[in-house]
C-alpha cells in the first residue's frame, strides 16, 4: 500500500454535510468499508489531522471533520459519491431548449436482424428514464377463414394471455416505481381537462376535453375490454421491416406505453411512429392511440399552425406524437376511400408519363400518411429534411429527423446554419441502418451541435449508452441545453480543464459475465475524457465510426491491474493534458473496470460522469455492471479538477 502520507500532502475539497438537492436520487449509504479502504481512511484522517491545510471546503477549516467516526460516517454516506446529486430541473423553457434521453428502434429485443419485438421493450426504458419511444408500424396480416373460426373457439384463451401480460407488466411496473399503476393512469385521465384547459390558454384556441375522469375500476375495466375484444379486422403490427425480427401488436404497445409512461415520471413523453402501414390500417392506428391514450394527446379540434413552443411544464403527462405532418387537403373525400390506393397509385404512375407529353402536369400522387393520423402531431410534425432554407425549416413545431451519416454530413456542410437551427427547433439523429449489431453513435457529438433528441440502441449497452446514462443520471429524461445552446444570441461559455484522478482500491466488484472466480479476478481501470476536439471540427468524413475507445487517444488512461473484487490499487495517479474550450455540461468522464486475462479483457463494470457533476476530493465513484444495473461496487478516489 502506498504511503497515505505522501498522497495528502495536497490539499483536497471535501464539503461535510452539504445542503440536500430537492428531487435528487441518493446512492445507498455504505454500510462497512472493506480493511484496504479502511486502512486508507484512517491514514488520510490521520494525515489531515497532522497537516494545517487540512481537508475542507475552499478555505473553510469548518468543515474539517471533528473525528474519525465523523469522517467515517461521512465517506459512507450519499454526499460522498463522485457524481454530485441531479439539481432540480427548470421546467418553465421551450421544449426545443432541452436534450431528451431517446431510443431508436425500442420494440427490439436485441439485435436488429432477427430480435424479437416486445411491448415490454417500452416498459423497460420509459421506467429508465427515455422520454421518446420509436415505433415501427407495419400491416398485420389477414386472418383466413380456418384462422378465424379457430381464433373464435380460442378467443377465451386469447384473451386470458392478453391480460395476463398486461398484468404481468402493472406487477413489474409497480415493483419499480412502488405504487399503484392504475391510480397514477386514473389521476392522468382526471387531470386531462386541467391540462387542456392550459395548452388552450396557451394556443388561444380550445382544446378538446377528455370528459369525466373514470374511477380505478372502469379504468381497469375499460382496459380490459379493449384488450379481451378479438379484432375483426387485421390490426397493424410493430417489428423491424424487411428483416426476420418477430412482430407484436401495435395495441399492446400503445397500452405498454400508457401504463409505462407517468408512473415514475410526470414530464412528457415524445412517440415517434415510422408508419409503413396501409391508409386502412392507419385508421385502426388512430382508432387504437385515442383509445389507449385518452387524455394524454394533445388534442387540438381546429387546423392551425403553433406560433410558439410551450413551456415544458405546460405538458405534463401529455403523450407528444411525432409523426410525418400532412395538411389537409381540403377535400371531402372520406378516409375509407383509401382500400383503393394501389388503384389510384398506378393510375398517377401511368398518367405522370401522358402528361409529361402533353406538357400537363402530373396528377399528384396519394399520401401515403392518413391526416387522421398526423394531426396528431402538434408540436412534434415529423418534415423532409432538404436543405436549412426549405420552407419548413422556420415551422414552430417541425422535427427533422436525420441518420448519424447524414447529420454529419448537413454538419460539414453548413456547420452555422446547423447549429442555429437547433437552437429554436427539434432535430433527431438516429443510427444509420447498418449498425446491424444494435451498436450505437457518439451522442456527445451530436449533442454538441444542438441537436435534441439523439436515439440511440437501448438494446445494446455501449459507449453510446453509457454517455446517455452520464447526461441523464437521476434527471427526467429532460435536461435543459447549457447557455449558448438556448434560443438566444448567447454563445456557449467555454473553459479550460486541468484533471487527475489517484485510484485507492475498490469494494464490491462485479465480476464480467459468466465468471466466477472471484480469486482469478485482475481488475483495472480504463479512464476516458470525452470533450469536444478540434478534429471534431475538421472532421471532412461522415462515414467514420466513433462509436468505440479503439485507438490511441490523448484522453485515454490506464491503472495496472490489481487482484480480487476489493481490489487494492495502490494509489495509482492518471494526469490528463490540459483542455482548452470545453463545456462542462457537455463532456464527460467514463470509467470501465476490465479483467485483464488471455485474449480480449472482459469488461466488469462502469461508470459515467458528466463534468459539471464530477466532484473534487476524496470520493466514491458507485458503478453500474453490464446490464447496465446499478451495484454495491465502486471506486475509491482522489479528483483534483480545475476548470478555469
Amino acid at each position: 500500500m502506498a504511503k497515505v502520507n505522501e498522497i495528502t500532502d495536497h490539499t483536497a475539497k471535501m464539503t461535510l454535510n452539504p445542503p440536500a438537492t430537492e428531487g435528487a436520487v441518493e446512492v445507498e449509504p455504505i454500510r462497512s468499508f472493506n480493511p484496504v479502504i479502511r486502512t486508507y481512511l484512517n491514514q488520510i484522517y490521520n494525515s489531515m489531522n497532522a497537516s494545517p491545510k487540512g481537508v475542507t471546503s475552499g478555505s473553510e477549516s469548518s468543515n474539517h471533520p471533528a473525528s474519525l467516526e465523523d469522517f467515517l460516517a461521512y465517506m459512507s454516506s450519499p454526499a460522498s459519491a463522485a457524481c454530485r446529486p441531479a439539481e432540480k430541473e427548470d421546467l418553465s423553457a421551450p421544449i426545443t431548449e432541452y436534450f431528451i434521453s431517446s431510443s431508436h428502434n425500442t420494440y427490439l429485443t436485441g439485435n436488429q436482424l432477427y430480435s424479437d419485438a416486445a411491448a415490454d421493450a417500452y416498459t423497460n426504458v420509459l421506467l429508465n428514464g427515455c422520454r421518446c419511444v420509436e415505433i415501427d408500424v407495419w400491416d398485420g396480416v389477414p386472418h383466413s377463414d380456418e384462422e378465424t373460426s379457430s381464433d373464435s373457439s380460442s378467443s377465451s384463451s386469447s384473451s386470458e394471455d392478453r391480460m395476463s401480460s398486461r398484468k404481468k407488466r402493472i406487477e413489474k411496473i409497480e415493483k419499480k416505481v412502488g405504487k399503484k399503476v392504475e391510480k397514477e393512469i386514473e389521476k392522468g385521465r382526471s387531470e386531462a381537462g386541467t391540462a387542456s384547459s392550459k395548452l388552450g390558454h396557451f394556443l388561444s384556441k380550445q382544446l378538446s376535453h377528455s370528459g369525466e375522469a373514470s374511477t380505478s375500476a372502469e379504468t381497469t375495466a375499460t382496459t380490459s375490454e379493449s384488450l379481451s375484444k378479438t379484432p375483426s379486422r387485421p390490426e397493424p403490427r410493430v417489428l423491424h421491416g424487411h428483416t426476420l425480427t418477430k412482430g407484436t401488436s401495435f395495441r399492446e404497445v400503445c397500452y405498454a406505453i400508457r401504463d409505462s409512461a407517468f408512473a415514475n415520471n410526470d414530464l412528457p413523453v415524445i412517440v415517434s411512429l415510422e408508419v409503413h402501414a396501409c391508409l386502412e390500417q392507419q385508421e385502426t392506428m388512430v382508432e387504437i392511440i385515442k383509445e389507449a391514450w385518452e387524455g394524454l394527446l394533445i388534442d387540438i379540434t381546429t387546423e392551425s399552425e403553433v406560433s410558439r413552443m410551450p413551456a415544458l411544464e405546460d405538458l405534463k403527462r401529455k403523450i407528444l406524437v411525432k409523426v410525418k405532418w400532412i395538411p389537409p387537403t381540403g377535400d371531402s373525400e372520406p378516409e375509407g376511400a383509401a382500400q383503393s390506393t394501389n388503384h389510384l397509385e398506378q393510375h398517377a404512375s401511368q398518367d405522370s408519363s401522358v402528361g409529361a407529353n402533353q406538357g400537363e402536369p402530373a396528377p399528384k400522387k396519394p399520401s401515403k400518411i392518413l391526416h387522421a393520423l398526423s394531426r396528431l402531431a402538434v408540436y412534434t410534425k415529423g418534415y423532409h429534411f432538404s436543405h436549412f432554407t426549405q420552407p419548413e425549416a422556420e415551422e414552430p413545431g417541425h422535427v427533422f429527423s436525420l441518420s448519424e451519416n447524414a447529420a454529419k454530413e448537413a454538419h460539414t456542410n453548413h456547420r452555422d446554419a446547423f447549429f442555429e437551427h437547433n437552437r429554436n427547433f427539434f432535430m433527431r439523429i438516429y443510427p444509420f441502418g447498418l449498425r446491424v449489431t444494435s451498436s450505437n453513435l457518439d451522442p456527445s457529438f451530436f449533442w454538441r451541435r444542438g441537436a435534441q433528441i439523439v436515439a440511440l440502441n437501448w438494446q445494446n449497452l455501449d459507449k453510446g449508452m453509457m454517455l446517455n446514462q452520464g447526461m441523464f443520471a437521476d434527471e427526467q429524461g429532460w435536461v435543459r441545453k447549457p447557455l449558448g445552446y438556448r434560443n438566444s444570441e448567447d454563445s456557449p461559455v467555454r473553459r479550460n480543464l486541468d484533471l487527475s484522478i489517484e485510484f485507492f482500491a475498490a469494494q464490491g466488484l462485479p465480476l464480467p459475465p459468466g465468471d466466477t472466480n472471484a480469486k482469478g479476478f485482475k481488475p483495472y481501470v480504463v479512464s476516458l475524457l470525452h470533450v469536444e476536439q478540434p478534429e471534431d471540427e475538421s472532421n471532412q468524413n461522415p462515414q467514420e465510426d466513433n462509436s468505440s475507445d479503439s485507438g490511441k487517444s490523448s484522453y485515454k488512461r490506464t491503472i495496472k491491474h490489481a487482484s480480487g473484487m476489493d481490489a487494492d490499487f495502490g494509489a495509482q495517479k492518471i494526469v490528463f493534458p490540459t483542455v482548452s474550450g470545453i463545456v462542462e455540461e457537455l463532456s464527460f468522464v467514463r470509467f470501465k473496470i476490465k479483467h485483464e486475462k488471455l485474449g480480449p479483457d472482459q469488461l466488469a463494470a462502469w461508470a459515467c460522469i458528466r463534468l459539471d457533476r464530477f466532484q473534487e476530493g476524496y470520493r466514491l465513484i458507485h458503478l453500474y455492471d453490464t446490464a447496465g444495473s446499478k451495484t454495491e461496487g465502486f471506486l475509491f478516489v482522489k479528483v483534483s479538477k480545475v476548470v478555469y
